[in-house]
């Protein structure tokens, strides 16, 4: 157990998931005319900021999308949007404003660490009634592994008395990219999904939602690509964690504004690095300088 232990610490977390959201709302001048009217349509991609195991293998069974059919993509969000008992703007259950439709998935176990620095793969997609995103449900199957290295693996157990979470979507959080076209990101956080208690790894899901099109990246690279350190982009609200490509290159997607140091960890009798000031503005893509790290 020493091995797990040691690789849970040092592993941190990453950024996993990636929601695409293509969400026609009508027929209007821009829209999608193969699309039929009073339908949306989404599209789901999957993608990771990786962290040090070998891999991360997680189950996917479903996804399913909670729209309220009465609201429109542009209205404010309310203070109670993503209640439990929310029924759309102050409706009643008997209104049946607020429905939830499963979409068309593949479903299967993804290596989430062949999803690394901004690659993806289509998870899953359908066309649903017309209205405003308010939650996605993703269920989780029980095949799910990490390996600490190409042979040593361990299961890894969905925490609590139910396999599936749901993830809110405020209107913030949509990318505007047409009259009928729509898109999101989901940030899944494996240093606050993963623990290890009682001799065993626990998946318990933490995942934010954000918006690519608004939100800044911050890339960069690092030699020797022997080093293969674990980077670290941090300041005092905010952690993002990135491994780099064979050639040293990394990237961070959906970083908040701020002011930010950047770790560079390295392995095999590489020395750690650290830079400091690495100013981050929304919309903005950040070139951080090529460094070099020595034993």
């Amino acid at each position: 157990m020493k091995t797990v232990t040691k690789w849970l610490a040092a592993g941190s977390g990453f950024t996993v998931l990636l929601i695409f959201l293509a969400c026609n709302k009508n027929n209007s001048s821009g829209s999608n005319p193969n699309i039929p009217a009073g339908k949306s349509q989404v599209s789901v991609f999957m993608m990771d900021d990786p962290i040090q195991f070998t891999k991360v293998l997680i189950e996917i069974r479903q996804v399913v999308v909670e729209v309220d059919t009465a609201d429109k993509q542009t209205d404010p969000d309310r203070d109670d949007q993503w209640d439990a008992n929310y029924c759309g703007w102050h409706r009643s259950a008997q209104n049946k404003s607020i429905i939830w439709d499963t979409l068309d998935i593949t479903p299967g176990v993804y290596d989430l660490l062949q999803l690394r620095n901004g690659a993806d793969t289509l998870l899953a997609s359908g066309q649903f009634p017309s209205g405003k995103i308010l939650k996605l449900k993703i269920t989780l199957g029980s095949d799910n592994t990490i390996y600490t290295d190409s042979t040593t693996h361990y299961p890894l157990e969905v925490f609590g008395p139910t396999p599936y979470f749901t993830v809110n979507v405020s209107r913030t959080n949509v990318a505007v990219a047409g009259s009928n076209d729509f898109k999101i990101w989901l940030d899944f956080n494996l240093s606050r999904s993963i623990f290890f208690w009682n001799g065993q790894f626990l998946l318990k899901p933490y995942v934010t939602v954000f918006n690519d099109v608004v939100s800044a990246k911050v890339q960069g690279r690092v030699l020797p690509g022997l080093a293969s350190p674990l980077i670290t982009a941090y300041n005092a609200t905010d952690t993002l964690y990135a491994i780099p490509n064979w050639d040293g290159k990394y990237l961070f997607r959906g970083v908040p504004a701020g002011a930010y140091s950047i770790k560079f960890k390295g392995w095999g009798g590489y020395q750690d690095t650290t830079i400091t000031n690495i100013v981050v503005d929304s919309m903005k893509l950040v070139q951080v300088p090529t460094i070099t790290l020595h034993k």
